[in-house]
């Protein structure tokens, strides 16, 4: 463990002064010389890492071969630093599902189960001294209210000992999304957060129940995350609570990215080196969406993550933040690869793939009525829409024919063959595994 990560007060304070001061080159040597350290660890405590890297010159770190989800836990006994076998992990989180005791942990490590967005399933291995690192780096980033005791309420599928704090009058509290609406009311009723976070989908559901006076609660800060926080949810949350909404931008793959005082969504460049790509496999210029992104964690060392890939699609602003940071600010998170919708083109009959933020502005440009949505693409051409409206009174045949045209105009202005839309009146449906409101997925692979 290096001097850096071993004590939580004085990564606290490198974390304060690397944000502030930093220049891009002095942050581009310590991203490299971390990257070169892990990888040299990785390969002497996982024969995994041996093996993948054996004919490679792990000086360049950033051209090494990548890994996977997939990779990962294929190799997990191989893969992990700390001798922890596959089967005992699985057993034992497995145990802890059955159980919903997921304050437990395993040897000594926090040891979780990962969904994603995509349901696939993951393990999540973090050791007592990186959980102090990632809090020291949270509590060194994270825009706080000026308030002298901090009660915040977490909102997640399950917990971890993380999110259950009592210090100092500190209070940090879980609230369990598999609880009915009703008891999640009467828990935030009681425990009265100054803060409160949850994913987007379930802070939209609580502004109703504040706005039509079934809750009553004041908290001075929101925090979103887990999904894409759309901007006109964003500023429907916002103008019920008067109060902005944050992002924690968090995986099993690290600590990603954290909002400043001035609201940008900064990379946390410190702990993750972040590289994005086209379609091409070229780097990504900033203002243009990616179509890979590729993470490595600079100080995890018991499950190591280098170069590992995500399918996360993300736009890098061009723009420096106000705030004065040099890490760069990621302008939109979009989706996910999963929610690229695909189409043949007219002209090449070469497939064109449509990026999920058009298929978004396309539904909520449809009418002011829309309350939530989702679009999933069932085919190549078929796409299906779930609308769930706020009256009852709306014309829902002139709202048909928006829909399908706003929709089908995306694809003619890709110059692709139109799809057939379904239209159904109903409320989205959330993901069976990771529970998880995805509002543009496809279903299908290819």
């Amino acid at each position: 463990m290096t001097p850096e990560t071993d004590s939580f007060l004085r990564f606290f304070l490198s974390c304060k002064r690397r944000f502030k001061r930093m220049t891009i080159a002095q942050l581009q040597e310590y991203q490299l010389k971390n990257g070169q350290e892990i990888v040299k660890f990785a390969i002497k405590k996982s024969p995994f890492f041996k093996r993948h890297y054996s004919n490679y010159d792990i000086e360049k770190v950033w051209t090494l071969p990548t890994v996977n989800k997939k990779i990962m836990m294929d190799n997990l006994t191989d893969y992990n630093t700390i001798g922890l076998t596959k089967e005992d992990l699985v057993s034992f989180l497995d145990k802890i599902e059955r159980e919903k005791n997921y304050s437990d942990r395993f040897h000594g490590y926090n040891v979780a189960m990962s969904s994603g967005t995509s349901g696939s399933k993951g393990v999540v291995i973090t050791s007592p001294a990186e959980e102090k690192y990632l809090q020291a780096t949270f509590f060194a980033r994270f825009s706080f209210p000026r308030i002298l005791r901090i009660k915040w309420a977490f909102l997640l599928r399950v917990t971890t000992p993380a999110f259950q704090v009592s210090k100092f009058g500190q209070r940090l509290t879980h609230v369990s999304l598999l609880h009915p609406l009703e008891e999640i009311r009467n828990k935030l009723q009681k425990f009265q957060p100054n803060i409160l976070s949850a994913p987007p989908s379930m802070l939209k559901i609580l502004a109703q129940e504040v706005k039509e006076k079934r809750l009553s609660i004041k908290p001075k800060r929101l925090v979103s995350y887990a999904e894409v926080l759309d901007p006109n949810i964003k500023e429907e949350i916002e103008d019920v609570f008067k109060t902005p909404v944050h992002q924690i931008y968090q995986g099993s793959e690290g600590s990603i990215a954290l909002t400043c005082k001035h609201g940008s969504l900064h990379i946390n460049e410190d702990l993750i080196f972040v590289q994005t790509f086209d379609s091409k496999g070229n780097p990504t210029q900033p203002g243009e969406p990616c179509y890979q992104m590729i993470v490595t964690d600079l100080h995890k060392k018991s499950q190591p993550i280098i170069r590992f890939e995500l399918n996360d699609i993300i736009t890098i602003s061009p723009n420096n933040c106000k705030c004065g940071s040099s890490f760069r600010v990621i302008e939109q998170i979009m989706g996910r690869s999963d929610d690229l919708f695909w189409a043949y083109r007219k002209d090449t009959e070469e497939l064109q793939f449509i990026y999920p933020d058009y298929i978004r502005r396309a539904i909520i440009l449809s009418s002011d009525e829309i309350d939530e949505y989702q679009a999933i693409q069932k085919s190549f051409n078929k796409v299906l829409l779930r609308i769930q409206i706020k009256t009852k009174k709306i014309n829902r045949e002139e709202l048909t024919d928006n829909l399908r045209k706003n929709v089908q105009n995306v694809f003619s202005s890709y110059n692709c063959q139109v799809p057939t839309i379904e239209i159904k009146f109903e409320q989205p449906k959330r993901n069976p595994k990771s529970g998880k409101l995805l509002r543009i997925h496809r279903e299908f692979k290819f």
